[in-house]
This record gives C-alpha cells, sequence and structure tokens, in this order.
C-alpha cells in the first residue's frame, strides 16, 4: 500500500475569523514496508497530517492516493471503511479510549465492525499479548485494573490484531517505564521488518528515530522542510539545533568524545551497538 500526498492542504475553521492553515501543500510519498518518523515542534502540524491518512480529516485542497484510492474534500465517507481496515492508528495516551469490561471485547469490539474473522483476530491478538509479557489468561482480564503500561498495549494490541497495512502511531511512549517502552518499540520494528509493514511514527523521541527508522520526514509551521535519513539528519547538528530538534543519546556521546580527543570518526552512529564498534577499531587504530 503506496500513500501520496498531492499538494495537500488543510484549513481549520475555515471561513471564520479563526481560520487556520494547519497544513501547506504536502507534497510526500510513503511506500510499503518502510519505517517513517515524522517530527516538528508542537503546531508544526504532524497530528493533522496523519489524520489525513484515513479520512479523519479531508484535504481543503489537493488530494490523497492511496493505492487506486484518491480521497479529496469530496470523498463520501462511506468510501473511506475500505481505508480504514487496512491503515491502523494509534493515537496519544489510546489507553484514555478504553471502554469494555474484558480485554477480549476491547480487542475484538473493532474487528465486529469491520466484519473481519473474529476468531482470527483474536488468535493474533492473543499471541501479541503474549508477546507483550501477559498471563495467558490475559484475554478475560478487565483492562482498568492494569498499569498505565499494560493498558497501553492492549490498546496497541487491539489496533495490530487488526492486521494493518499501515501502522500510525502518535507519541506511542510517551509516559511509559523504560522496560515498556523499548518492549513496545521492539515489537513495532520486528512487524515491519518481518510482515512488511509500513510504520509511521509522530514522536519527539529522538532516541527512537536514530535506532529504528528508515526515513526522517520534518514538519515546521504546517509544511514538510525536509526528508532524509536518520543518519544524514543527525549528521548536521547545526540544522537539528536550528530545527529545536534534540539530539540522540548515543550522537551526543560520540560528538562529546571526538571534541574531547579532537578525533572525528568517519559516520554518525545510531545506536549504542554501533558505536562500541567504530570506537573499538579507534581504538585498535590507535596502538
Amino acid at each position: 500500500m503506496t500513500v501520496n500526498f498531492n499538494q495537500v492542504s488543510y484549513i481549520y475553521q475555515k471561513g471564520t475569523p479563526f481560520e487556520h492553515l494547519a497544513l501547506k501543500d504536502i507534497e510526500t510519498t510513503f511506500q510499503q514496508g518502510k519505517y517513517y518518523a515524522i517530527i516538528g515542534q508542537t503546531g508544526s502540524g504532524k497530528s493533522t497530517l496523519i489524520q489525513h491518512f484515513n479520512g479523519l480529516l479531508k484535504p481543503s485542497t489537493g488530494k490523497l492516493e492511496i493505492d487506486d484510492l484518491i480521497i479529496s474534500h469530496k470523498t463520501k465517507d462511506k468510501i473511506l471503511k475500505q481505508v480504514r481496515k487496512r491503515i491502523g492508528v494509534v493515537f496519544q495516551f489510546p489507553e484514555s479510549q478504553l471502554f469494555e469490561d474484558s480485554v477480549e471485547r476491547e480487542i475484538l469490539f473493532g474487528p465486529k465492525n469491520f466484519n473481519m474473522p473474529v476468531e482470527e483476530v483474536k488468535a493474533r491478538a492473543y499471541q501479541l499479548l503474549i508477546d507483550f509479557g501477559f498471563n495467558r489468561d490475559i484475554l478475560q482480564q478487565s483492562p482498568f485494573q492494569m498499569s498505565g503500561g499494560q493498558m497501553r498495549k492492549i490498546a496497541l494490541t487491539s489496533i495490530l490484531a487488526m492486521d494493518p497495512d499501515i501502522v500510525i502511531l502518535d507519541e506511542p511512549t510517551a509516559g511509559l517505564d523504560p522496560k515498556s517502552r523499548k518492549q513496545i518499540m521492539e515489537m513495532i520494528k520486528k512487524l515491519q521488518v518481518e510482515q512488511n509493514k509500513t510504520i509511521i511514527l509522530v514522536t519527539h523521541e529522538m532516541n527512537d528515530v536514530a535506532k529504528y527508522v528508515d526515513e526522517v520526514k520534518i514538519m515546521k509551521r504546517g509544511q514538510l522542510v525536509e526528508a532524509c535519513s536518520p543518519r544524514r539528519l543527525f549528521s548536521d547538528l547545526n540544522y537539528v539545533n536550528q530545527m529545536h530538534l534534540d539530539v540522540p543519546d548515543v550522537v551526543r556521546l560520540q560528538r562529546d568524545i571526538e571534541n574531547k580527543y579532537q578525533y572525528e570518526f568517519n559516520k554518525i552512529a545510531l545506536t549504542e551497538d554501533e558505536f562500541i564498534e567504530m570506537y573499538k577499531e579507534w581504538q585498535q587504530d590507535e596502538r
């Protein structure tokens, strides 16, 4: 499933004194099987952009092409049902949207609305929950008796169990402890690699961008100002600072060591393991 944004703009409260241009002439492509990050300051248009994927918002001008389907401001809602079945959106703090009295009923609510095979979805969800570390009697438990991190995993499972082609995650690890955060991010990366899912991550967490993402799309004041690899982005710290973005911990460590020893590595490390290997090679060369 490929998604093309063709000159997409979106205006909130159009024709009123509160009119606000939230997106301006977005022209970009999301290809099947890649892991994307959409980053930028608060108010840059990230959340508005992702709400266009499944028609929660429709372009004020321009259009989206999702395979053979075209979405414009004229598109009828009934046409969007086939898109919403294939694109799963996990909004920030999704646990606040839980409402059923058991995990099983929560997970099966969406699939029943889409007339999906319930037993197949249930089996997929059960395996995801086991992979997340839940007990085998999890389906009969109430999500409201669980920790915030556990509720987040259940909300995420309810989306992933429907087997969407595209998974969109808006700050999926905000407020979670380090263990839960790593567990969720590793699970998402596994889905991308093993099942060729398209992942779209909206985040302020640059450590995750460096470690997991294939391509970064940078938003500023409703416009897409850059699309590049994480390595290219974090190799230019002046640009990162100019865009008011955080620097990944491993990149900061590398730059500190380079400044201390007046030595420049031949590339930016994106993970701790990658930096350790680079550091070992440097030390061997110094001997």
